[in-house]
């Protein structure tokens, strides 16, 4: 996915010389194309988050559409104050391409875990926050990002995930109804790559559709609203803490609305910072939201 998503930056890049590409301590080998074609708009700044965006937002300013990238927590967190007063407050047309979404950096712990990114950015409300789930979602979305207005944080997974949306033509802003004749019973919704997940469990449990958010922010609300009133249980799934995530932004748009399911669960990755250092699956599995957990739960 991290790979389908710079390579299709570099694409756009060449096709228009107004796209700027500035990675943050990236290593040599990132995109050695893109550095050697086109050196004018590839730049690889140090280990400085909060210069380089404030960096893309002076040349944003300038009229050029810039796209920034590094390990997600370090701009989520180290380079807040900078996102939300040299880019969002000015409605900037900059792309922050965050990598190791969730738990991919598990082994690393804290410092690397971007388990409140969604979070970090909900008093941001007019940023969109994009986690696509495979690298066909992934590309089309980064695609439409080139003449999409405003501040765009994207939640990269770690890559290699199975492909589950080729058969859609993902639109920002839009969530993916996955109808697997669940309708009136059971209907997961969920993003990024928890949707492989979501789907497995799906299609092991009777009665069970999935609906995919790629856009949590702003959420996709005609289809939530529609598809809530069809189902008795509502599960959200989720590879982020319990608050300011996907299930939050859920609950709020029920309420506003007086929706009230029958029932209500919520599967995600605690209400604390994950103190278990691990690979992904196997602090999943430690918490219980691995797919063989959820569907014993249900």
């Amino acid at each position: 996915m991290r790979k389908t998503g710079l390579n299709t930056i570099y694409s756009m890049a060449k096709e228009d010389k107004n796209i700027l590409f500035i990675g943050s301590d990236l290593g040599k080998d990132t995109l050695p194309e893109f550095k050697s074609e086109l050196p004018n708009q590839f730049f690889m700044e140090g280990i400085s988050e909060a210069n380089i965006v404030s960096m893309s937002s002076g040349l944003a300013q300038e009229g050029f559409k810039v796209y920034i990238n590094t390990i997600a927590t370090f701009f989520t967190r180290r380079a807040f104050e900078q996102i939300a007063l040299d880019v969002y407050s000015e409605n900037l047309d900059i792309v922050i391409y965050g990598n190791g979404g969730g738990l991919v950096y598990g082994p690393l712990g804290h410092s690397h875990t971007a388990v409140d990114d969604f979070a970090l950015f909900y008093p941001l409300s007019d940023m969109t926050i994009l986690a696509p789930s495979d690298a066909h979602e992934m590309e089309s979305l980064m695609k439409q990002t080139k003449n999409f207005p405003g501040p765009v944080y994207i939640r990269l997974g770690k890559g290699g995930d199975k492909v589950v949306t080729k058969d859609f033509k993902p639109l920002i802003g839009k969530a993916l109804f996955f109808d697997h004749g669940g309708k009136g019973k059971k209907l997961i919704c969920t993003t990024g790559i928890m949707l492989q997940r979501a789907l497995e469990i799906s299609s092991s449990i009777p009665n069970c559709d999935v609906l995919h958010f790629s856009t949590v922010q702003p959420i996709d609300r005609k289809a939530l609203i529609d598809k809530a009133q069809e189902y008795k249980e509502i599960i959200v799934l989720e590879e982020h803490l319990k608050n300011g995530g996907l299930g939050t932004r859920i609950i709020d748009e029920l309420f506003r609305e007086n929706i009230r399911p029958e029932k209500f669960k919520h599967y995600h990755l605690g209400e604390n910072y994950i103190k278990t250092y691990g690979r992904q699956e196997e602090i999943f599995d430690q918490l219980k939201i691995s797919p063989e957990h959820i569907i014993k739960s249900l």
